[in-house]
This record gives C-alpha cells, sequence and structure tokens, in this order.
C-alpha cells in the first residue's frame, strides 16, 4: 500500500515538475515574442531585453527563484 501511494506521490510530483517547465516555456516565448520588432533585414530583438536576459540567465535567477517558490 505504500509503495502504491509513494509511486502517486512521485507521479503527481513529476506531473507538476512538467506544468512548471511549460508554462515558464511558454512565458519565456512570449516576452521574447513582445520584444522582437520586424526590420527591414528581418526580425530584430530589443538589444536591453537580450543583455538583460543573458545576464538574468547566466546568473541563475530563474533558479533561484524556483527553489524560493
Amino acid at each position: 500500500m505504500d509503495a502504491v501511494q509513494g509511486t502517486n506521490a512521485a507521479a503527481a510530483l513529476a506531473q507538476g515538475a512538467i506544468k512548471d517547465t511549460t508554462g515558464a516555456q511558454l512565458i519565456n516565448k512570449t516576452l521574447d515574442r513582445m520584444n522582437t520588432g520586424m526590420s527591414v533585414g528581418g526580425p530584430q530583438t530589443d538589444a536591453g531585453y537580450q543583455f538583460q536576459k543573458d545576464v538574468l540567465a547566466a546568473a541563475g535567477i530563474g533558479a533561484m527563484l524556483d527553489k524560493i517558490a
């Protein structure tokens, strides 16, 4: 009985992690799209946004927020 409950708990935890990852990917793509404009040469990402995104990703800010929540 404990093994079944443990398996169910692990499955629920994994499903929650998948939802979190999918939500994070959706937000990331949305922000990328909002900060990309069209120009003659094609899509241009806002330089300030790209810099902040790269700096925060390198610092692991998203990973810290996951641990806090």
